[in-house]
């Protein structure tokens, strides 16, 4: 996989229509201004637009030919790193955002709490970012860990760009300390762990064995967690305390 790190790898393996809709349903009330930060080929704002007609989408794409691809669906996308955006050059105004969408980017990112802090004042008085993070603490995860696996690939937690990896803890942590309230989560399930609650009532697991990994004096919120993909979180600027 590590020889595909220079050759537009997410081109390769990731389908150029997905978004992530189960994060994007969370959006609410309707948007007038969206800015879809890392929008790859548009999946996410061609949604948007197909449920809100009215909405306006701009997105940041660092990949030129993905950015080429959902600049014919958006209203505008500017090529470029979160990073290197200078935002007042580029006429994002503070205040003119209903919602920020960050799907599955800020893992992508040296410093994701500084992004976060960034793009705050972007925000219009009650808007909020929606955003998607991978779960490290997946019990795939773990038990290949467990075996002495740490197996990058082309997508997926353990994709090969990745530089951050979160728990919900550290994901929740993260937005707090740089000014923001969660106001709505979600958990995504991940599909390949579905056999494992087959004909079993979630809240009475205390104990998970797989491979080489036994986990005991578990809750019910240890299960969830273990069994989520990626945490979806709709968060809100924290009030600032004069």
């Amino acid at each position: 996989m590590w020889k595909m790190l220079d050759a537009d790898l997410h081109l390769q393996t990731l389908d150029p229509n997905y978004a992530p809709v189960g994060l994007l349903e969370m959006v609410n009330p309707a948007p007038k201004r969206v800015l879809d930060l890392g929008c790859f080929c548009g999946g996410s704002g061609r949604w948007l637009k197909q449920r809100f007609p009215d909405c306006e989408v701009i997105g940041i794409e660092m990949l030129d030919k993905a950015a080429a691809i959902a600049a014919q669906a958006y209203d505008r996308v500017i090529t470029g790193t979160l990073e290197q955006v200078d935002f007042e050059a580029e006429g994002l105004i503070a205040g003119n955002f209903d919602a920020i969408i960050a799907a599955d980017v800020l893992e992508h990112i040296y410093n994701p709490w500084k992004a976060l802090q960034r793009i705050k004042p972007l925000l219009a008085p009650g808007g909020s970012i929606y955003l998607s993070l991978p779960n490290v603490r997946n019990l795939n995860i773990l038990s290949a860990l467990a075996a002495g696996e740490w197996r990058y690939q082309g997508s997926g937690i353990l994709d090969i760009t990745h530089v951050r990896f979160f728990t919900l803890k550290q994901a929740s942590e993260m937005l707090s300390q740089t000014g923001w309230l969660i106001r709505e989560g979600r958990m995504n399930p991940d599909p390949n762990l579905s056999h494992i609650l087959q004909g079993k009532n979630i809240s009475e697991i205390t104990t998970l064995s797989i491979g080489k990994l036994k986990l005991e004096g578990l809750v019910q919120m240890d299960v969830v967690e273990l069994m989520a993909v990626q945490f979806f979180i709709r968060a809100e600027p924290a009030p600032i305390n004069k």
